[in-house]
C-alpha cells in the first residue's frame, strides 16, 4: 500500500513538474493568433523555401517558426522574463547581441560541439518585433547564408523568395 502511495505522488510531482515546464514556442503560442501578429511556421525540408540556401550548404534545418509584431506591439513582459528563464535554464548561449540607433538583436543557441541544434532569436525595430525558432543541424558559419546574420538589414530576409 505505502509503495502505491509512494508511486501515485511520483507520478504526481512528475506530472506537475511536466506542465509547469515551459518552452519559448509555448509562451509565444498564445500570441500567434493575436490581430496584426504574423506567424510563419516551416517543417520538413525547410532549406528549400528559404531564399538565400544554396546546395553547397553543410546544414540542415528541420523547423523555423517566426512571429512578427507589427510596430510597438510586443509579448508581455511577464512572458519575456519565462523566455529569459528558459533561456538560462536549457544552457543557451548569447552568439549575437547587436545594438544601433535602428535595431536590437539577440541570437541564442544551443549547440552540440559541431552544430547549433536550436536558435532563438529576437529582432527589435522600429517596424516590428521578430521571434525567430530555428532547429536542426545547424553550421554556425552557415548563419549568414541562411539570413541569420541581421547586420543592420531586414531581418525577413531570411523569408524573402
Amino acid at each position: 500500500m505505502t509503495s502505491k502511495i509512494f508511486s501515485a505522488l511520483v507520478y504526481m510531482l512528475f506530472t506537475i513538474g511536466i506542465s509547469a515546464q515551459s518552452n519559448i514556442d509555448q509562451v509565444l503560442r498564445k500570441y500567434k493568433n493575436d490581430e496584426g501578429v504574423m506567424n510563419m511556421n516551416f517543417t520538413g525540408d525547410v532549406l528549400k523555401v528559404l531564399k538565400s540556401s544554396d546546395s553547397k550548404l553543410k546544414s540542415t534545418v528541420d523547423i523555423v517558426d517566426v512571429l512578427v509584431f507589427k510596430m510597438k506591439d510586443d509579448i508581455n513582459q511577464t512572458d519575456k522574463q519565462k523566455i529569459e528563464t528558459f533561456l538560462a535554464k536549457e544552457k543557451y548561449d548569447l552568439l549575437i547581441n547587436i545594438r544601433n540607433k535602428d535595431q536590437k538583436v539577440k541570437l541564442y543557441a544551443i549547440d552540440s560541439g559541431q552544430y547549433l541544434n536550436k536558435i532563438y532569436a529576437h529582432v527589435n525595430s522600429p517596424d516590428m518585433n521578430a521571434y525567430f525558432i530555428m532547429s536542426g543541424k545547424i553550421i554556425f558559419e552557415e548563419l549568414a547564408k541562411l539570413g541569420m546574420d541581421f547586420n543592420g538589414e531586414n531581418p525577413m530576409k531570411i523569408l524573402e523568395n
